[in-house]
């Protein structure tokens, strides 16, 4: 069965300029928790008090995951690994002929003491112990076979199987698995992927299917470099296409979301399974599709995440989407009036990067010559703010409360962290509101939404 470390509070705390507060650890743990991760890998604490202490908070949670504390091969950074209270400790020490030689100056008869006596010390302090020989893609197959034996002799019962440069391809993986599984002394093998050239996820899946147990993850793909293989980007993969239904999905797209407002990492659209595209439908022959059937150009229902599908409305455009947009308006159009219409927004569309539903109404009346009543004159709109990482959203709020016309300010979770309701007599006053509220400082970029239908609570 499928096992997951996450390690975004050790490997993706490596990621360029991202560093977490204590406060953020505990809450990405107790995230992890509620997916069903098996490990969680909280950092090591040699690296700072804050770590260390982060650790220690962690480990008091009393979480299904087990707690794993990073060492390097030393006794003091054992030490700190047990006094943190993990359950475990991963110690790491390089085995390629380039470490050992550049960095490390050490002979392979030396490595091969040092992790004997480091992973024999931790076992006596009672810990369990993952063994990583860090390049082990590199590193010489029969010496890494004795290194990963010689650990298990001494009391590890996992070796973290490390692609560090992400130079591995997945036919090439899973032979290396499936002879190191065959060669080793029983244990459990972890994959710990790099995706130097996106091939991250698609080795950890070769590795697993040559006889590893488990894979590691961060949350939006975060670590060193390019990072390692993304938390939802894996469970999704082995849930849909392999079968392993154990993890809890719904959490995964708030999580993701959280991370990248802590981070300050910010998603591509077209980032898989979270990001802001992953759903969203745009070419005609798409989209009639999708209308049609949505499995003619969805791998899997959105709704497994708590997502939805979204229907882009451009140049690319075809009648059975611009139809379909009007309908939720309950307006109907002839054949020939919805010809008029696309070719309409076609004209327009060559013109603007993005058509809003205003836009289309707008040209719906024109064709038609019928006004069409869903959008008040005293216009009523929900704005979406996203927030520089770096500013606090309180004050953002503050300077929100004093414009007179903006209402209901909540500071919600997902892609953005601002929602408000905000009102104008016309949509040129919408429009310089909107030129003001940009001019707050830490505001990041903005979403606006017409409110075409208010339903009062009494309403049945």
């Amino acid at each position: 069965m499928l096992e997951i470390l996450d390690t975004t509070l050790r490997e993706g705390e490596q990621t360029p300029y991202v560093n977490f507060t204590v406060d953020e650890k505990i809450e990405i743990a107790k995230r992890l928790d509620a997916v069903g991760v098996d490990m969680i890998e909280a950092g090591d604490p040699s690296v700072s008090p804050n770590v260390s202490k982060a650790i220690e908070r962690i480990a008091s949670l009393r979480l299904r995951a087990e707690v794993v504390a990073h060492s390097t091969a030393t006794r003091s950074g054992i030490d700190r690994a047990k006094a943190c209270g993990a359950n475990r400790v991963a110690i790491f020490y390089a085995t390629s002929k380039i470490h050992l030689d550049s960095k490390l100056h050490k002979t392979e008869s030396e490595a091969l003491e040092i992790i004997r006596e480091h992973v024999s010390y931790a076992k006596s302090l009672g810990l369990k112990v993952r063994y990583t020989p860090e390049d082990a893609t590199r590193t010489d197959f029969e010496f890494l076979v004795q290194v990963c034996n010689t650990a298990i002799q001494a009391g590890a019962d996992r070796i973290s199987f490390a692609d560090t440069l992400g130079i591995m391809q997945p036919h090439v993986l899973f032979e290396r698995i499936q002879t190191l599984r065959a060669r080793l002394l029983p244990c459990k093998i972890d994959l710990h992927c790099h995706n130097d050239y996106g091939l991250a996820l698609a080795n950890a899946m070769a590795g697993i299917r040559a006889g590893a147990n488990c894979v590691h993850t961060t949350v939006n793909g975060l670590g060193e470099r390019v990072g390692i293989p993304d938390l939802a980007e894996t469970i999704l993969a082995f849930h849909n296409l392999e079968g392993t239904q154990k993890y809890d999905l719904r959490p995964l797209v708030e999580l993701s979301s959280y991370l990248e407002k802590v981070s300050g990492f910010l998603l591509a659209p077209n980032k898989p399974i979270t990001g802001q595209n992953a759903f969203s439908h745009k070419s005609g022959v798409h989209t009639n599709g999708i209308l049609k059937n949505p499995k003619t150009y969805e791998p899997f229902d959105p709704s497994m995440l708590g997502r939805e599908r979204k229907i882009v409305i451009d140049k690319y455009t075809g009648k059975s989407a611009v139809a379909a947009r009007l309908e939720e308006y309950g307006i109907e159009v002839s054949l020939a009036e919805l010809e008029v219409i696309v070719t309409r927004i076609k004209n327009i569309g060559d013109q603007r990067k993005q058509l809003f539903d205003a836009d289309i109404l707008e040209i719906a009346e024109q064709v038609t010559g019928r006004e069409m009543d869903v959008i008040p004159h005293d216009i009523n709109a929900m704005l979406m703010l996203e927030v520089e990482s770096h500013v606090y959203t309180s004050s953002v709020v503050r300077r929100l409360r004093s414009f007179s016309n903006v209402s209901n300010i909540y500071e919600v979770t997902g892609d953005y962290d601002i929602s408000a309701f905000a009102n104008a007599e016309n949509m040129m006053a919408l429009n310089n509101l909107i030129e003001e509220i940009r001019t707050v400082p830490g505001i990041k970029r903005t979403e606006t939404r017409m409110v075409l239908k208010k339903y009062n609570g009494n309403n049945k």
